[in-house]
């Protein structure tokens, strides 16, 4: 796990000074190592070294002591697999230079196969084979790699990069086309650099804040500043530039004894490390499978855990934990209560993190469980259950899809089966059900109601594509390719590098998702219970208790009621000055004001919209927009 930046141009050049200072942006990112390409002006290639440089590479001239160029390339290392100097980025085989951050986790069986196809190898590091499949196969070598990655290949003989970015969207990139120059890094922090001002982008803040959508499209809430979208790659040449799509979900064989099988390799593939290995613990049923796994397939000795836990007791899941551990001795767990006293002292330095608005305190909760790991412990990789719920129905609102699908099919008998044993496992009320399904057919078939008109303009939501005719099929397919899962990803990423830890989600193994995406919809909903196959490959494996919840909690927080005491004086400073100076243009200040006071006098209950202002009014406080 690393960083990458990188100038490329075809009429400019970069001054080496104003890029170092940007790529010094990114140095949380990979604080064991730092090197360059530079092209020089008669066409030549120089590796360049940085403040920090491991000593053994010291000998290469210094960045700044160079004027400038028409391609810089720059790489922070985080030291995972091969410590060794040999692991030095960026990378050269023959024609090809590369910087890269992520990893393959099959790294070791393509190897084998590189070197049945006569390729050498001189290290043991999954950087090393990266390029060399992509020598041998081009970008279909995508297609082969099981990790997470964000690349960048420059051809010398060609004279073009090559962006790439992993299936899902697990490694973020950016870029940005500024006169002519493409400039792109595992960060905005990076590009933004390069602007003389940064400003809004009203279409991305309009469906931040009518829809909760962020991270759905190529575009930021920077204007100009893009993400290549995940399974893409970009061909960046004098000519014209081409993003391509390498990846898509499709049917395979699955079956439960298939989808345990990749889940098994997928976590076995991801302990391979040369650094310590620990996991988060929710308590919930996903990073519950993983843990229990490892021991029951005895993968590692010892491991530690981590979990957020809070004082609220609604909130906690301590007591799953606590059994969780209490079945698996050799486990130490290690729980970390987020101090929300101090969140005024820390909210600019995390909105400065995750460089856009988020969704939910949920993030400042991961947040200090990285910072607690980073602080008193020597874990470096830790494995996470993201990625679950989206492939495997883990949310509420997929029962309901489920329950219209079934009535769309005709299939009333199992609809009336499923409704029953819902009602019985929730104790929900029949009438309940019914105005959820309702609201649920609406959602799927009309557009949202704007409930607060704050917008001044004509705005049109993005759509999701809708891909198959299966309601239930389609939402799982949109929720990985469009919403939901690409905002947590990026989430993940930001809050696990800001402490120089790498993230590792067994989950998202390109294999496992398509298995699970491939299962018929009784297979991943039954008698009213989500996640029904996995909850059968568990059995015996992790506790009872944990096993039979039938409650969604996820990555939570009490916001609600810190909102409403501990955050109120933040809320109230923050909407006092957007009352005095207006938040943007193209946002009408006094609906705004007047749908705070209605939530102040508990009149209004959306407290997330009431988060999701103040984030924006913070974030454009804090990366100073227009």
């Amino acid at each position: 796990m690393c960083g990458i930046s990188g100038f490329f141009s075809y009429q400019n050049t970069c001054k080496t000074k104003k890029y170092y200072q940007a790529h010094k942006k990114i140095a949380h990112r990979g604080p064991d190592d730092e090197g360059f390409i530079f092209r020089n002006e008669n066409n030549t290639f120089e590796f360049l070294s940085g403040d920090d440089t491991i000593e053994e590479l010291k000998g290469y001239a210094h960045i700044v002591s160079k004027n400038s160029s028409s391609l810089l390339l720059g790489h922070r290392r985080l030291s995972i697999i091969d410590l060794t100097p040999l692991g030095h980025q960026p990378f050269v085989f023959e024609n090809l230079y590369l910087v890269y951050n992520g990893e393959i986790f099959n790294y070791i069986e393509l190897r084998d196969e590189l070197i049945a196809l006569g390729y050498d190898f001189n290290t043991n590091s999954d950087t090393e084979v990266f390029l060399k499949a992509y020598h041998c196969w081009g970008v279909e070598s995508f297609n082969k790699f099981n990790g997470m990655w964000a690349a960048a290949i420059y051809d010398r003989d060609e004279d073009n990069i090559v962006l790439t970015r992993d299936r899902f969207g697990i490694k973020p990139l950016y870029y940005s086309i500024i006169n002519n120059n493409l400039i792109f890094g595992s960060e905005i922090k990076f590009i933004s650099s390069f602007f003389d001002k940064l400003e809004s982008n009203q279409q991305m803040i309009y469906e931040y804040l009518r829809f909760n959508h962020i991270d759905h499209t190529k575009q930021t809430l920077f204007k100009d500043i893009y993400e290549l979208e995940p399974s893409t790659f970009m061909i960046y040449s004098k000519e014209n530039i081409k993003i391509k799509k390498y990846f898509e979900l499709f049917d395979v064989e699955s079956s439960k004894d298939i989808i345990e099988r990749y889940l098994k390799e997928s976590i076995k593939l991801r302990m391979r490390s040369d650094v310590e290995v620990g996991s988060l613990l929710s308590g919930g049923i996903d990073s519950s499978a993983i843990l229990g796994i490892i021991n029951k397939e005895k993968y590692i000795s010892k491991f530690q855990t981590f979990s957020a836990v809070f004082y609220e007791e609604q909130f906690s899941e301590k007591m799953y934990i606590d059994e969780f551990v209490a079945e698996n001795l050799d486990l130490k767990k290690h729980f970390i209560y987020p101090n929300i006293a101090n969140f005024n002292e820390i909210i600019d330095e995390l909105i400065y993190i995750q460089e856009e608005p988020f969704r939910s305190l949920a993030v400042f909760s991961q947040y200090e469980i990285y910072k607690y790991i980073k602080e008193n412990t020597n874990v470096v990789v830790l494995l996470n259950g993201q990625g679950a719920d989206e492939i495997f129905t883990g949310y509420t609102k997929f029962y309901y899809i489920y329950f219209l699908e079934l009535l769309r099919t005709c299939k009333f008998k199992l609809f009336l089966n499923e409704i029953f044993s819902f009602k019985k496992n929730r104790s929900l009320s029949f009438m309940n059900i019914l105005m959820q399904l309702i609201k649920t057919l609406i959602s799927i078939f009309m557009p949202r109601k704007d409930k607060y008109k704050i917008f001044n303009g004509n705005f049109m939501p993005t759509k999701p594509f809708n891909k198959f005719r299966d309601l239930l099929k389609n939402n799982l397919y949109q929720n990985l390719t469009f919403s939901a899962l690409r905002e947590y990803l990026k989430y993940e990423d930001k809050n696990s590098m800001r402490f120089s830890l790498e993230s590792r989600l067994p989950f998202l193994d390109y294999r496992l998702v398509l298995s699970i995406f491939s299962l018929s919809n009784q297979d991943k909903i039954r008698d009213g219970i989500s996640k029904f196959t996995l909850r059968q490959i568990l059995k015996n494996k992790i506790p009872q208790k944990t096993l039979d919840r039938k409650d969604k909690m996820g990555f939570v927080s009490p916001q609600e009621i810190w909102q409403r005491t501990i955050l109120k004086d933040d809320l109230d400073l923050a909407f006092g000055d957007i009352k005095q100076n207006g938040l943007f243009g193209f946002i009408n200040t006094k609906k705004l004001i007047d749908m705070y006071n209605s939530y102040q006098e508990g009149k209004d209950q959306d407290w997330a919209f009431i988060w999701r202002v103040y984030c924006l009014y913070k974030w454009k406080k804090v990366w100073n927009v227009i």
